[in-house]
C-alpha cells in the first residue's frame, strides 16, 4: 500500500487558522506571516536550546527555551483566539528581549549580533511600515546605547568599532529595505482593492442592465405575441364590401376582422352617415 500523503488543505489550514479563502487579504496575510515565524522559530529554538544544554551553555539553553515556550505558546493563543495584535506584540517583544540577551552574551565568537538585523523584517511585516519602523528605529537605539556602554559593566560582550558600527549600518539598510518593500506592498495592495471594488461595481451595473434588457426582451415577446397582421390581397365585394375568406367564404367586415385580427368591431355612424340619414 502506498503512503498516504498528506491533504494540501490540512497545511493550508495549518497556516491560516482555518480562514476561509474568501477572508480579509490583510488578516490572511498576517496570519500566515505569524504562522509561519512563531512555528519555524520555535523549532528552530527547540533545537538550539537542546544543542546548548548538551553543550553545558546553561544561560543560552535557558534563553532558548523560554523564548520557544513563549513562541510556542502565542501560536496556540492565535489558534485558539485569532487576536493577531497580541500575538504579534508578545512574539516581537520576546524576540527583541532574545535577540538582545544574545547580543549581551557574546557566544559564538561574537557572532550572536546577526540575530538583530532580524528585528526590523519582523517589526514592519508583523507590525505595517509606520509602527514597524518606530519600533525597529528603537531597537537601534537601544544596540547604539549598549555598544557604546558595553565596556562600562562587568558580564556584557564589548565589540569591537568595526562590528557595531558596519552591524548598525547593515541593521539601517535593512530597515530602510522592508520600509519600502511594505510600502510598495500597501500601496500595490490598495490599488487592487480599488480596482477591485471598482468592478464589482461594474459587474452590479451590467447584471442590473441585463435584468432590465431582459425585462424589455420578455414584454416585446409578448407584445409581438399579441400582434397578428393581415398580409397579401383581400378581395372585396366593390358593392356590400364583403371580404371573401381563403376559403372562398364571403364574410361581412366586421366578422373578417374579429375573426383575423384581435381587434374589437364596435358598430357607429360617422358624421357623413349621421347627416345623410337626418336628410
Amino acid at each position: 500500500m502506498t503512503p498516504a500523503r498528506p491533504h494540501p488543505h490540512r497545511f493550508r489550514n495549518l497556516l491560516t487558522c482555518g480562514l476561509p479563502p474568501d477572508a480579509d487579504p490583510e488578516r490572511l496575510r498576517l496570519t500566515v506571516i505569524l504562522n509561519l515565524s512563531t512555528l519555524s522559530g520555535g523549532l528552530f529554538l527547540m533545537i538550539f536550546a537542546i544543542h546548548n544544554l548538551l553543550d553545558r551553555n546553561l544561560g543560552l539553553g535557558l534563553a532558548d527555551a523560554v523564548t520557544c515556550v513563549i513562541v510556542l505558546a502565542s501560536n496556540m493563543h492565535l489558534r485558539r483566539s485569532g487576536n493577531l495584535r497580541l500575538v504579534s506584540g508578545v512574539s516581537i517583544a520576546a524576540s527583541c528581549l532574545f535577540f538582545l540577551f544574545v547580543l549581551a552574551r557574546g557566544e559564538v565568537h561574537q557572532a550572536t549580533y546577526v540575530w538583530s538585523l532580524a528585528v526590523p523584517v519582523i517589526t514592519v511585516f508583523l507590525l505595517g511600515s509606520k509602527s514597524g519602523l518606530r519600533l525597529a528605529a528603537l531597537y537601534w537605539f537601544l544596540m547604539l546605547a549598549y555598544f557604546l556602554s558595553a565596556h562600562q559593566f562587568n558580564g556584557l560582550t564589548h565589540y569591537p568599532r568595526f562590528i557595531f558600527v558596519r552591524t548598525l549600518s547593515v541593521y539601517a539598510l535593512i530597515t530602510a529595505m522592508v520600509f519600502f518593500m511594505e510600502e510598495r506592498r500597501h500601496r500595490i495592495f490598495r490599488d487592487l482593492q480599488d480596482k477591485r471594488a471598482e468592478l464589482a461595481d461594474q459587474i452590479e451595473r451590467l447584471k442590473k442592465e441585463e435584468k432590465e434588457k431582459e425585462i424589455l426582451i420578455r414584454r416585446l415577446q409578448k407584445s409581438l405575441a399579441e400582434v397578428k397582421t393581415l398580409k397579401g390581397f383581400l378581395p372585396i365585394c366593390s358593392y356590400c364590401k364583403k371580404i371573401r375568406d381563403d376559403a372562398g367564404y364571403w364574410n361581412g367586415l366586421e366578422q373578417y376582422l374579429t375573426a383575423h385580427t384581435d381587434a374589437r368591431v364596435e358598430m357607429g355612424l360617422c358624421p357623413d352617415c349621421v347627416k345623410g340619414r337626418q336628410a
